[in-house]
């Protein structure tokens, strides 16, 4: 369904300037199916995809699909920008399939027009790679997993007792201060090191107002230990429960009151760590039912169960630079 946005009615793609693109030539794409009948592929946010999309948008076939990773918080804003993008670009809203976070985000995208379900990112981690309960004796209250970016609060720990921080690379945003602390990595570790760090806490921490998913979040749960998180939008909230998670206020006072609660009262890990990959097949059913529907279509005659275990791997999708001319300016006869 090709829908003309009022908005749009008076300027050209030339003129449009994205909220954000990605800023390097490497990024989230994959060519997720490719025969004479469709191609599939598999993209992260729309605006992000702006640059190549607006270039090569001309060359999309209509036997084309694209499933949308959603890596950050669907916002009303990002919809209206995305449905701005679709009327610019002449493309077809039935061409493409967002995978929500949460429902708000469905919802958000839905009064424009967009199609989609809620198959949260996070159910793209793979269960059997790193993070796993280790039984290990717990030497932290608390661990935050997250870049040093203003927007993870890690300030609203302050008041953890025996607190661990694992900081990975902070994307050039804007720098957080963060509390005093019993560990801090000085250099980045390894998943396998990371795991080990989680396993020696008693919850993980994920403080941030607005984010995606978040992966820290569900690796926590994976390495069985259960999560205290702010009020949030993005996502990460449709994998707790009362007993894997505790949501509380924006404060050091009550971050640190749920801290003490998880250590006086420990979880059974292994609980914890399979509900979320029961969860995770429930959203990996959803991708495989839109995927037949997709083979359906186009009269594609594999598989999709076989074809989406063949080609499973961790997070689905992988950041390199694509050679758009070899992938949209060839046809087939």
């Amino acid at each position: 369904m090709k829908v003309v946005n009022s908005e749009t009615q008076n300027i050209s793609k030339y003129d449009f300037k994205p909220s954000y693109t990605w800023p390097n030539p490497a990024f989230p794409f994959r060519v997720y199916y490719e025969s004479k009948k469709c191609r599939i592929f598999i993209i992260e946010n729309i605006q992000h995809n702006w640059k190549w999309m607006s270039e090569w948008h001309q060359n999309f076939r209509e036997t084309d699909f694209f499933f949308v990773y959603c890596g950050w918080y669907h916002s009303p804003s990002f919809a209206k920008e995305a449905d701005k993008i679709f009327s610019l670009l002449n493309l077809d809203k039935k061409q493409f399939f967002i995978m929500y976070n949460s429902p708000l985000e469905m919802q958000n995208f839905a009064e424009k027009g967009f199609y989609g379900d809620v198959i949260n990112h996070n159910a793209w981690l793979d269960e059997n790679l790193v993070m796993r309960p280790l039984n290990l004796e717990k030497i932290y209250n608390a661990i935050y997993v997250g870049r040093r970016s203003k927007f993870k609060r890690h300030i609203l720990a302050s008041k953890v007792s025996e607190l661990a921080l694992v900081a990975g690379i902070n994307h050039g945003n804007a720098v957080s201060e963060i509390p005093y602390y019993k560990y801090l990595n000085d250099q980045q570790l390894s998943a396998e090191e990371v795991c080990e760090k989680i396993n020696q806490a008693h919850c993980g921490l994920i403080l941030s107002a607005e984010e995606g998913a978040c992966f820290s979040s569900s690796e926590y749960l994976l390495c069985g230990l259960p999560v205290v998180s702010t009020e949030s939008k993005g996502g990460r909230d449709v994998w707790y429960d009362e007993y894997n998670s505790i949501v509380c206020k924006p404060t050091p006072d009550a971050v640190a009151l749920a801290v003490e609660e998880f250590v006086r009262n420990p979880r059974n890990p292994q609980c914890i760590r399979q509900k979320h990959i029961e969860q995770a097949e429930k959203y990996r059913a959803k991708f495989i039912n839109v995927l037949a529907d997709v083979f359906h279509r186009f009269g594609v005659k594999d598989n999709p169960v076989e074809y989406f275990n063949d080609k499973f791997y961790h997070k689905l999708r992988k950041s390199y630079k694509p050679d758009f001319q070899a992938i949209f300016g060839k046809n087939y006869s």
